[in-house]
Formats: structure tokens, C-alpha cells, sequence
């Protein structure tokens, strides 16, 4: 029997496949249990329209995070901290410190797990930061001063 998966089940299926089971085990269990529906003519063609939607969302999603990133090449910020006489700074900059900078100074939204920094910025000073992304890589440049 082919069904259609509407909740994902580790080893069998996930959402939105469409897959032959048995048809005892689709019957007595996949659909009682909410896991599967049958896969008629209309349901097919509802899967693969939101299949396309979601396909479509991920282009423009992509092609707006490659706009981001072309747009912030080369880009510095400032990011204004306190600091101590020798410069170490009372609190670490992370990754989410540089997103929210960007998004202020900038405008431009850039998630923090795709902002690469080894480990948080502990001193003033001007430091390179990588941006990568869907194969992408772009570097900006950070300037912590103390203020």
C-alpha cells in the first residue's frame, strides 16, 4: 500500500515520503497512529505542491543570504565595549555580539552559527572575522574599542 508520511518515523519514513508498506502495517498502524495517510491521486499532488513551495522559500532564502553576504565583503564594524588600562575587556564579544552589530550599523542579518570565530574576543583591538555559509565565505572586520 503507498502511503504518505505526515510525521516523521525514525527507520521507516519521513514527512512528506511516499513509500510502499505492507498493507497490515500501513492499516493497523501508520495511519491509526497518525504517522502515514493513504496516498491517493490528491494527496500525491498536495505533497508535491508544498514540496515545491518549500523549494521555492529556500531559493529566495538563499538568494537573499547571498545578497547579505555580498554585501557586508569587506564590511567593518565597531563595536564599542568597557574595557580595562590594558584593553582586556570585561566581557568576551561572541558571535551574536558581531550578528547584532551588523543588524544595527548595517542592516544586514547574518545568523550567529554562521559567523566564524574561534574563540570570543577578549581584547580591543581589530580582528578579522569569516562568514561562511551554503559554500560561501566572506570576511569582515571588527574593531572593539573601548568606551
Amino acid at each position: 500500500m503507498k502511503v504518505i508520511f505526515i510525521k516523521d518515523l525514525k527507520g521507516v519514513g519521513y514527512k512528506n515520503d511516499i513509500k510502499d508498506q505492507p498493507d497490515g502495517y500501513a492499516r493497523n498502524f501508520l495511519i491509526p497512529k497518525g504517522f502515514a495517510v493513504p496516498a491517493t491521486a490528491d494527496a500525491i499532488k498536495k505533497v508535491e505542491r508544498a514540496q515545491n513551495e518549500i523549494r521555492v522559500e529556500k531559493e529566495v532564502q538563499t538568494d537573499l543570504f547571498k545578497r547579505n553576504l555580498q554585501a557586508i565583503d569587506g564590511t567593518g564594524i565597531t563595536i564599542s565595549v568597557k574595557a580595562n588600562e590594558h584593553g582586556s575587556l570585561f566581557k568576551a564579544i561572541h558571535a551574536k555580539d558581531i550578528a547584532a552589530a551588523l543588524k544595527k550599523d548595517h542592516r544586514i542579518i547574518i545568523a550567529e552559527e554562521f559567523i566564524k570565530i574561534h574563540e570570543p574576543i577578549k581584547q580591543t583591538g581589530t580582528f578579522s572575522v569569516g562568514i561562511e555559509a551554503l559554500g560561501m565565505k566572506e570576511s569582515i572586520t571588527v574593531n572593539i574599542i573601548q568606551g
